[in-house]
């Protein structure tokens, strides 16, 4: 539990719309729902970037990257960049997945 100082205007509103810490807690709530939300949103459109690019989604790149030398060498010849590009799609695939569970483990009552 961490405490904060609340400006007293906020602090009027919530209680006069019942129980203090519930409705205070539902709005941190709500507010952290939003911006996993628009998080998880911009991820998705970087994600899509590379699986268009790439024409598969990152599971099946990871795949083929690890295990077909001749998919391997085309990369090389077609895409310069893409021990880059690979890296910066997982990365934003391990951020969405932990961006997701943050956003269940906030979501359940």
């Amino acid at each position: 539990m961490s405490a904060l100082t609340l400006d007293s205007k906020y602090v009027d509103i919530l209680s006069s719309l019942g129980d203090l810490k519930v409705n205070l807690e539902e709005a941190v709530r709500r507010y952290g729902v939003e911006q996993i939300g628009e998080r998880i949103a911009r991820l998705q459109r970087e994600i899509s970037g590379f699986q268009t690019q790439y024409s598969m989604p990152y599971e099946i790149f990871y795949a083929r990257v690890t295990t077909d030398e001749e998919f391997v060498r085309g990369l090389r010849r077609n895409h310069p960049t893409w021990e880059r590009d690979f890296q910066t799609w997982g990365y934003y695939v391990e951020e969405m997945s932990e961006w997701l569970g943050r956003l269940e483990s906030i979501s359940r009552p």
